[in-house]
């Protein structure tokens, strides 16, 4: 039902690109019947959890409990992680996750075929990583006010060895924030990959990566498919 692209006469370059800097970004990666569907159901079709953490402890809200909160709990909500994120700590976005058990069709046949040797092996040949057996996915949306500050994604329990994010943002604009940036291990901005429409984000787990804070004047959310390739 959902199958990338045949890009092997790009593979090469595509290889270099990625063992100069452990990531790469390609666009047109989706058949044109794939990007279609899947556009459509990261926006049309998607149930998002609000994500974020207070003093330690992760908790996602629906949009029904955040909108049924009084004013002043909002503002608290609100000063509460925006502190933490003053501090460099923290992160507040949707997120629905996608699993073998997963009801809707789509996305179950999403999960399938990241998870089948033909992807997998895909995934292997541009990053060399051989030890790549297993794929995890969400779907996650960006809206006004939402941010992931600057972190890693080593997580060993879970075997994390390639992030991705498959995007599905046509039309953005850097202004309005949103923006996937890659940093040295002092700090420094090195890289930054503009949200766009069908296109595939990966990185090494260890690079230092932030999504800059959503703008109150951007226009839509930003969509995107994303997880991390694993070796557990």
């Amino acid at each position: 039902m959902v199958e990338l692209k045949n890009i092997s006469e790009k593979l090469e370059s595509i290889q270099e690109e990625y063992m100069k800097n452990k990531r790469v970004m390609l666009s047109d990666v989706w058949t044109d019947e794939s990007a279609s569907l899947l556009h459509e159901a990261v926006e049309n079709k998607t149930s998002f959890l609000n994500a974020f953490a207070i003093d330690g402890k992760y908790i996602q809200s629906s949009d029904r409990e955040l909108g049924n909160m009084t004013t002043e709990e909002k503002r608290e909500l609100q000063r509460t992680i925006y502190k933490d994120a003053s501090n460099g700590i923290g992160f507040f976005y949707g997120r629905h996750n996608i699993n073998k058990n997963t009801e809707f069709s789509l996305y179950k046949a999403l999960f399938n075929y990241l998870n089948s040797d033909v992807c997998l092996n895909f995934i292997r040949q541009i990053t060399g990583n051989e030890n790549v057996i297993s794929a995890s996915v969400q779907v996650t949306r960006y809206i006004s006010g939402n941010f992931l500050t600057r972190h890693n994604d080593v997580l060993p329990s879970e075997g994390r060895a390639i992030a991705y994010v498959f995007g599905f943002t046509p039309n953005w604009h850097p202004d309005w924030g949103g923006l996937l940036h890659f940093f040295n291990v002092e700090g420094g901005m090195v890289d930054t990959f503009f949200p766009k429409n069908n296109t595939l984000s990966l990185f090494d787990v260890n690079l230092p990566h932030s999504v800059s804070y959503v703008t109150p004047f951007a226009k839509y959310p930003r969509y995107s498919i994303t997880g991390w390739f694993n070796v557990i």
